[in-house]
């Protein structure tokens, strides 16, 4: 049984390797965003970025990330498919069910589905604001359960096809979405 190899990742920035409502002014990214970014160039697959606006500085991933594209060209906004797929097709995909899209929110999951690619949720990353990440240790057990339970239910109600708690966690569903496609 040969595995199908996936193409590309495109990851919607504010909810995957930024909090979901990162700081307007700074790319503040979450500690597990650059591994991530650094095991899939070492694997040869091109990752690319979802921004939700292009004027985005963003210096400290330029080495790790193939294209980019943007809420403000002139697409239909998501949930259409516009924006990953177009980003897909920068990316040099052949073919965009070999394509994951991980996002932290339910619009974001949709868009991946209406385009045809894999879909991941990140229920930790896409449900904090910078704010929350910040004081996420200081919060109870039940209210981190809590919080990851409903973000988990939302992105599934969405139709994401894995949920996990950030990208740090990323491996793993790569590797079972290529053994999914060689048994298809």
């Amino acid at each position: 049984m040969t595995t199908q190899p996936i193409e590309a990742v495109l990851f919607d920035l504010a909810g995957t390797l930024t909090a979901a409502q990162p700081a307007p002014t700074e790319l503040s990214l979450l500690p597990q965003a650059l591994p991530a970014l650094q095991r899939l160039k070492q694997n040869g697959i091109s990752a690319g970025l979802l921004l939700d606006r292009s004027d985005r500085q963003l210096a400290p991933l330029e080495a790790l990330i193939s294209a980019t594209a943007s809420t403000d060209q002139q697409l239909r906004p998501l949930p259409a498919p516009d924006l990953p797929a177009m980003l897909a097709l920068r990316l040099k995909a052949q073919a965009l069910n070999h394509c994951v899209l991980v996002s932290g929110n339910a619009e974001g999951i949709r868009a991946g589905l209406n385009a045809g690619l894999w879909t991941i949720g990140t229920a930790l990353s896409g449900a904090l604001d910078r704010h929350s990440n910040e004081r996420w240790s200081t919060l109870s057990c039940e209210e981190q359960d809590r919080i990851r339970l409903q973000a988990t239910m939302t992105l599934m109600n969405a139709g994401a096809h894995y949920v996990i708690d950030d990208v740090a966690e990323l491996d793993s569903c790569l590797h079972d979405i290529e053994l999914r496609q060689a048994k298809a």
